[in-house]
């Protein structure tokens, strides 16, 4: 049974290939239609990361699917006028295996926290599946990447909403004060007081206002718009924050 990939390639290299220079302008168009199609669906990925004005946007999405594809290709066809010469064995996934741990010093470079809140992981992850489409154009399996690639757009772009609603029950709380005045305990009592629990928090020494002061960020476990709201509102009374907000409105 022969895949639409199967059929594909098959063609290029044979039925095609043969009406011209005995196939070698059909392996030739083969290896270009791998990389349009590649730089199409990269293209895709990483136009929807420009749009929403991310760090790695479509030309870097692009280039680094492009990539991908031209060292599978090379791991497939670049070697082998060494047939014939010499007894050994050729493993073509070699170089595309060194790809996918070198994925990651780029991915890394997206990468960016900010007291309790991370950026770029989403667009590391973007990299990282335009790394892979590239490598699956490059061996021909051109309805895997398109197939993928629907999928990533269906997690970016439709999933977003999902996700917005989730992150509503974890806000995150932005809180100035003095740096001469010790909080932390109080902020605690409080927040038991509503049933609310601190899952992460960080705190950094700023000036504010030409005064010392200290800004924490706390991200909250799961907990209602009321209890939040009250939360928020008695750290106001009883604290007397320099500044307060919510970061995720209800």
């Amino acid at each position: 049974m022969h895949t639409v990939d199967d059929i594909i390639i098959g063609w290029f290299n044979s039925d095609f290939g043969t009406m011209f220079s005995g196939g070698i302008v059909g392996n030739l168009c083969l290896v270009f239609l791998s990389l349009v199609v590649t730089a199409l669906f990269a293209g895709i990925i990483g136009f929807e990361r420009e749009y929403y004005g991310h760090a790695a946007g479509l030309r870097t999405h692009l280039l680094i699917a492009l990539g991908s594809c031209i060292i599978m290709i090379i791991s497939i066809y670049g070697f082998t006028y060494w047939d014939g010469v010499t007894n050994y064995t050729r493993d073509p996934a070699r170089l595309a295996a060194q790809v996918i741990p070198g994925i990651g010093f780029l991915g890394a470079g997206t990468i960016v926290k900010n007291g309790v809140t991370v950026r770029g992981l989403t667009t590391a992850t973007t990299l990282w599946v335009s790394m892979a489409i590239g490598i699956a154009c490059g061996t021909g399996s051109f309805v895997i990447g398109a197939i993928s690639t629907a999928v990533c757009l269906l997690a970016l772009v439709a999933l977003r909403r999902f996700e917005t609603i989730a992150s509503r029950k974890n806000p995150i709380v932005f809180m100035v004060v003095p740096s001469d005045r010790p909080v932390m305990k109080d902020v605690l009592l409080i927040a038991s007081r509503y049933g609310i629990s601190i899952r992460d928090n960080s705190s950094e020494l700023i000036t504010y206002q030409e005064n010392s002061a200290i800004r924490m960020v706390m991200r909250l476990t799961y907990a209602s718009r009321n209890s939040v709201t009250a939360f928020a509102d008695e750290l106001r009374m009883s604290i007397k924050p320099l500044e307060l907000k919510v970061s995720t409105e209800f």
